[in-house]
């Protein structure tokens, strides 16, 4: 309980009256009465807000939030009392966001009467995020009082990537039009196909395609249709270690990470493909892969609260991991962001895996790199930063070409192109009948 304003105004000036009193006695009586009569009133007050009834508060939260984008949080506020209430509100937020319409200050709540209100949220961090109880504060029926308490219910925040890119794509190629997007789709090389079914021949249709079988025992030309290969295996290993702790464009390198992989998702879901995740550098965690319909959900429940650790990650360990996990061949995606260090021993650990599976090595190229590499050079410093920038990055594309020279396919990209490369890597691999 704190005092109102109101309530430190009229206790200033009646301690202005006690100054006057001490310089003029004769308004000793008028003081002590007026001093009596405020007694009471605040005490009248402070008893008639303990008799105040109960206010109950309830919000409904969504299943999701996207990553920095604004979504509106409904909630009720109801009397259970007997006489109206001034209330002020405000939700137990954590700091990692920013928010509208509150505090939420009502006037007038009448006795067993409800208001439905919201505020609009906006979480700049992902994963599971603490919602405390709600504070609300209920003026006395004097106006000299506020009484704090705590309403509702902790609850948790799941804020998931934001992966509306990824309904784009699927937006546009729904469309055939993929290649708005950067996205190229290249040509069937045959080498990943299967027979889908038997029909009649049209002038498009190759010779080879021609079943003769068929069109001797129909007596008329039937061509073999074949579509690509389905329920091919993708695994993806998102690094969660040190590497990708560093922030870039307001988001840690792994959430950039993160969206590029739930694009590729989304891809490979919708050609067929089952989807895996195995987490790298951080907490071991592994989704076993998925596909269908419901593929999709149960990859952003797994990944929306990856996390960067400290952890430089085990290329040994991980290469242990995978062929433990996975007997059967498959697409083995790291997505990463290699640095100097990987050079000692990091590929040699990953080429293990060439052996029995196909290996996609996806790094991020930085945008502090980039933007070394692009300023204008004035001063020593400047100079200084472009010969570092320049040196790191001739040795991660080393890297990049020993990586290939080993047996990887590899994508070494910037953030914004990222994702785009990724996707035209994989489709390329795909198409080729490699995996």
């Amino acid at each position: 309980m704190r005092p109102t304003v109101q309530l430190v105004s009229l206790s200033a000036a009646l301690l202005v009256l006690a100054i006057v009193v001490v310089f003029v006695s004769s308004l000793q009586m008028v003081f002590l009465l007026l001093a009596a009569l405020f007694g009471f009133v605040v005490l009248l007050d402070i008893i008639l807000l303990s008799l105040q009834g109960e206010v109950a508060f309830r919000r409904d939260l969504p299943s999701r939030f996207a990553l920095k984008q604004e979504t509106e949080v409904p909630y009720v506020l109801q009397n259970h009392g007997k006489v109206s209430l001034r209330l002020r509100f405000f939700d137990g937020l954590p700091e990692e966001c920013s928010y509208q319409s509150l505090p939420f200050i009502l006037p007038k709540l009448a006795p067993r009467q409800h208001v439905q209100s919201s505020y609009r949220v906006t979480f700049l961090h992902r994963g599971d995020l603490r919602i405390a109880p709600s504070y609300l504060e209920v003026r006395s029926l004097l106006g000299l009082w506020w009484r704090s308490r705590r309403v509702g219910e902790e609850a948790i925040a799941k804020v998931y990537p934001n992966y509306v890119p990824a309904l784009n794509y699927g937006l546009l190629a729904t469309a055939d039009r993929a290649e708005l997007m950067g996205i190229v789709k290249p040509r069937n090389r045959g080498m990943s196909k299967e027979f889908h079914q038997l029909r009649d021949y049209n002038e498009a249709d190759s010779v080879s395609q021609v079943d003769w079988k068929a069109t001797s025992r129909f007596n008329r030309l039937i061509t073999r249709e074949y579509q690509e290969e389905r329920d091919q295996t993708i695994l993806l290993v998102p690094d969660c270690s040190i590497r990708t702790r560093a922030i870039d464009g307001e988001l840690p390198i792994l959430d950039h990470l993160l969206n590029a992989a739930i694009l590729l998702s989304y891809i490979a879901l919708g050609q067929g493909d089952k989807v895996g995740v195995l987490s790298f550098g951080g907490e071991d965690r592994y989704l076993s892969p998925v596909k269908g319909a419901h593929g999709m959900s149960r990859i952003l429940d797994h990944l929306y609260n990856y996390q960067p650790t400290r952890s430089y990650g085990d290329y040994a360990e991980l290469t242990t991991r995978i062929l433990r996990m996975q007997t059967k061949r498959c697409l083995v995606v790291v997505l990463t962001n290699l640095r100097t260090e990987d050079q000692f021993g990091s590929l040699g650990a990953l080429q293990l895996l060439t052996k029995q599976h196909l290996v996609l090595l996806a790094s991020v190229r930085e945008t502090a790199v980039e933007r070394a590499l692009s300023e204008e050079l004035e001063t020593v410093k400047d100079a200084s930063r472009y010969l570092g920038a320049l040196a790191y990055e001739e040795d991660i594309e080393k890297l990049v070409v020993e990586a290939r020279g080993r047996g990887f396919s590899a994508v070494h990209e910037s953030l914004n192109n990222f994702p785009i490369a990724l996707a035209n890597q994989f489709l390329d691999l795909r198409n080729s009948g490699r995996f």
